[in-house]
């Protein structure tokens, strides 16, 4: 097949193939986030979003403005799982275009086909849930950035489309919002000191900017809220008080607020008479409580927090350990599947520092914002399907690196 020929065919084998798993798996009721998502959209509708009633600002717009035209049409609950079938197919297609120029057809193959089919995002996949959307503007803003820093002009197109992917992204997952900024920071900091790379570095600050801009609406309306500046969520304070909750038998996993009131090991703990003398005060109230009591739990044991973080690792990639709860089969599936990635990432980071003078800049830079990302995001209860989404990142990194440094090491012998 041709270049063109194989991205079709991998675009439409995507969507088919999500397209049947939406249909198999289709249910009447709502489960995991579905039903906040839902709400959100449907608030869209009417010209809200927080409500008196629900004041609590979870979610990013990204995903509800996108389901809140076919709400307004009436479409049928399949439909609205429905589309993201098209998200995983363009997730799939922007990955192998993404890959393709830095190490060929078969390396963008195999790493668009890990897009299509992670069990993390098969699972997720046909539920309205954001993980589809997210892994499209992720590999979509891989493939834009790559070309924007690849090519030695000033292209309008790849810049722009880049810094639209990554907003977008950030609006639908806000714990984006701290890559921006962290990774804006950083990029000060290597145009002072990575003089050789200055025309890529300031192209890849333009596209954070803009992207930061395109929140701006999102950030002006928290603040209107919550009276605070770069308000991206009001639930942090619940992520880190899980994270650092150190009783006996928790390893940081997070709880809902139904779990924290009704599991009987849970309110064994103490988190029962929190909940009810703290979580329900006005959104900004219950937050310092939340995080003074998470600053609270890190002073009196620095260790403990210490080894929920560890712990959050394996949830990570694995989705183990789980307190309170039985494991799932599921680990066993991704144990199979991200332990080869995890070694893969491994090798490729031995060969890139080997190689480090001749890695184009795009692909150290897209490196350093997946390791923002997952430094941060470890910092809070995590699970498999937070990982997955920057696979695409991964991906191409490990592609670009192994695809040629491992040719460089074969023929030289070093």
């Amino acid at each position: 097949m041709s270049t063109r020929q194989l991205g079709l065919a991998l675009f439409f084998g995507t969507l088919l193939l999500h397209v049947v798993n939406v249909v198999v798996t289709d249910r009447p009721d709502l489960i995991w986030d579905e039903a906040r998502y839902k709400w959100y959209a449907t608030s869209l509708t009417h010209g809200t979003y927080a409500t008196a009633e629900k004041p609590d600002i979870v979610n990013g717009p990204g995903y509800p403005l996108v389901l809140a035209p076919l709400i307004a049409a009436g479409a049928p609950l399949i439909l609205l799982r429905g589309l993201n079938a098209v998200f995983m197919a363009l997730a799939a297609l922007f990955s192998f275009r993404a890959v393709l120029p830095y190490a060929g057809k078969k390396w963008a193959l195999g790493v668009a086909l890990i897009t299509a089919l992670h069990p993390s995002l098969v699972r997720t996949a046909p539920y309205l849930m954001t993980e589809a959307l997210t892994v499209a503007c992720i590999a979509g803003f891989a493939w834009a950035f790559s070309a924007a820093l690849r090519s030695g002009k000033w292209s309008c197109w790849p810049v722009l489309g880049a810094a639209f992917a990554f907003g977008w992204l950030t609006l639908t997952r806000v714990f984006f919002g701290n890559v921006i900024l962290a990774g804006s920071a950083m990029l000060v900091v290597l145009f002072l000191v990575w003089k050789s790379r200055r025309p890529a570095i300031l192209k890849a600050l333009t596209i954070l900017t803009l992207a930061f801009a395109m929140c701006v609406p999102w950030l002006l309306y928290t603040k209107s809220k919550t009276g605070e500046n770069l308000c991206w969520s009001t639930n942090g304070g619940e992520l880190l008080y899980w994270a650092t909750s150190t009783n006996e038998g928790e390893n940081g996993h997070w709880f809902s607020e139904e779990d924290a009131q009704n599991k009987p090991e849970l309110v064994a703990n103490g988190h029962r008479d929190f909940y009810q003398a703290n979580y329900y005060l006005p959104v900004k109230e219950r937050e310092a409580a939340l995080k003074k009591k998470a600053m609270e739990n890190l002073r009196a044991n620095p260790m403990g927090v210490l080894k929920n973080w560890v712990c959050n690792w394996g949830r990570l990639t694995v989705g183990f350990p789980r307190s309170y709860y039985p494991e799932e089969l599921i680990m066993l599936v991704l144990v199979a599947v991200n332990a080869p990635i995890v070694l893969a990432v491994l090798l490729a980071l031995v060969v890139a520092w080997k190689n480090r003078r001749a890695l184009p800049a795009e692909l150290v830079l897209l490196g350093l914002l997946t390791l923002i990302y997952l430094g941060g995001t470890s910092l809070l209860p995590g699970l498999p399907r937070y990982t997955v989404v920057v696979w695409p990142w991964i991906g191409l990194g490990i592609a670009g690196v192994l695809s040629t440094g491992l040719r460089i090491d074969l023929t030289t012998g070093k």
